[in-house]
């Protein structure tokens, strides 16, 4: 029985990928953009039209190759018969041609040695580690002259950089990048969404797929001299509304001891106080806090919003065991201020905070949602200024050329984000394996 097995409707991207006669081929594209469906139907098709071959799906974790292997099977699911065996322990798949398709993690890359493979698809390179390839897959393909794919969303000038650049100079690879918008899936209006919440840089490499290095030199990269004013530009005029609440950021360093004070309306923020105590603690900090709020005679309901560093949940030997939260929040009720707490159980990742602080300092579109009086939070300022990332760290800030940076500026992120959507792309409709 001579039997046809029909796959998706690709896009333009989809089919650019699918059409490549290189034995290699590099594709950065953009998040949402298909890249994982244009994977797992390449592998199909190959051990389809390869009888009695294997072939295996490298995710950079086992949870990632198990979701690879459940949409693997949805996506064969109207036609089972060409399956004669699932194996959900081993993520293995058999076709009645004889041909096979695994899927395995990179995690723990040096036990995947010992396959001989006719194809390899590497999923998400940018979370790989840079000797999978070279040291085990590579060999794996030898006696088979088998091909192998590379697709990732780009991040910055690593390994996966290096593959790319090597497929733009040898005539056995190809490069080819795509955008998210290649996917007919991701709307105008979650593409403009996505300008207007991520960094230029953040943008360009998440959404247009480009190479951007985000994990040196200057931390703060969208800072400049717009996002200075000497009043609100919340309202107009003044440093503050009585009417609205006053938003505070938090980090619990003894020296300095950094807080950022500010107002937040729409989604656009203005800091115009800081308190930044050399040698100092909770108690102190939070007496010179309450005698500034009392001085502004706030009027809105809730008059502060606190959000900070999630780690001053931690008891304090010093304090008798309470945490700095638990000293502020008590001196708070005492003082009669009413505050919300909107401190998270834990923190974001240092990348989700600095992404979010740069895409309000200055989002893709080039609109500036985040605002510093230069007066009166100097130290805030000179963070923004003078912040970097740690030398070959993997997103670390800096904080041993000068101790003082990095606190009041981490005090800001975190209120930000306590306060701030932060960006996930949304795409409507019922998806199967689309990525």
């Amino acid at each position: 029985m001579n039997l046809k097995l029909k796959l998706y409707s690709p896009h333009a991207k989809q089919r650019e990928f699918h059409s490549s006669k290189a034995r290699y081929r590099v594709a950065a594209w953009g998040r949402q953009s298909g890249k994982s469906t244009a994977c797992l139907n390449e592998l199909v098709r190959q051990a389809w039209e390869h009888p009695n071959t294997r072939y295996w799906f490298v995710s950079p974790t086992y949870p990632q190759a198990r979701i690879q292997y459940r949409r693997l099977i949805g996506m064969l699911w109207s036609c089972q018969e060409v399956m004669t065996k699932k194996n959900q322990t081993e993520l293995r798949v058999k076709l009645i041609n004889g041909s096979e398709i695994s899927f395995r993690s990179g995690e723990n890359f040096d036990g995947l040695r010992g396959e001989t493979l006719h194809g390899v698809v590497v999923d998400e390179v940018r979370d790989q580690h840079p000797e999978l390839w070279p040291l085990v897959l590579r060999p794996m393909l030898t006696t088979t002259q088998g091909w192998a794919a590379f697709v990732s969303t780009p991040n910055g000038f690593d390994s996966f950089y290096d593959l790319a650049e090597r497929a733009k100079a040898d005539k056995a690879w190809e490069f080819m990048r795509a955008p998210s918008t290649c996917n007919p899936l991701f709307t105008v209006d979650e593409y403009e969404a996505a300008k207007r919440e991520l960094s230029e840089a953040e943008f360009a490499q998440e959404i247009n797929a480009e190479f951007r290095d985000l994990n040196s030199g200057s931390v703060y990269v969208s800072f400049g001299d717009e996002n200075l004013a000497l009043t609100s530009p919340l309202i107009g005029s003044g440093q503050f509304s009585p009417m609205l609440p006053i938003v505070v950021g938090l980090d619990f360093n003894l020296s300095p001891m950094s807080w950022i004070i500010g107002q937040e309306r729409a989604g656009d923020f203005y800091f115009f106080d800081e308190i930044y105590l050399k040698k100092s603690h909770t108690q102190e900090a939070a007496l010179e806090l309450i005698q500034r709020l009392r001085a502004m005679d706030l009027k809105a309901p809730t008059q502060v919003i606190l959000a900070g560093d999630a780690t001053g949940k931690a008891g304090q030997r010093a304090a008798a065991g309470k945490s700095d939260y638990a000293i502020l929040c008590e001196m708070l009720t005492d003082a009669g201020i009413r505050f919300e707490n909107r401190t998270p159980e834990a923190n974001p990742g240092v990348k989700d905070r600095i992404n979010t602080v740069n895409a309000k300092l200055k989002s893709a579109t080039g609109s500036r949602h985040l605002f510093v009086n230069p007066k009166t939070c100097p130290n805030l300022v000179r963070d923004f200024q003078r912040v970097t990332w740690k030398q070959g760290g993997s997103f670390i800030l800096d904080q041993t050329s000068n101790s003082d940076l990095t606190h009041i500026s981490d005090a800001a992120g975190y209120v930000i984000c306590a306060m701030s959507k932060m960006w996930q792309p949304q795409v409507g409709g019922v998806r199967v394996i689309r990525r």
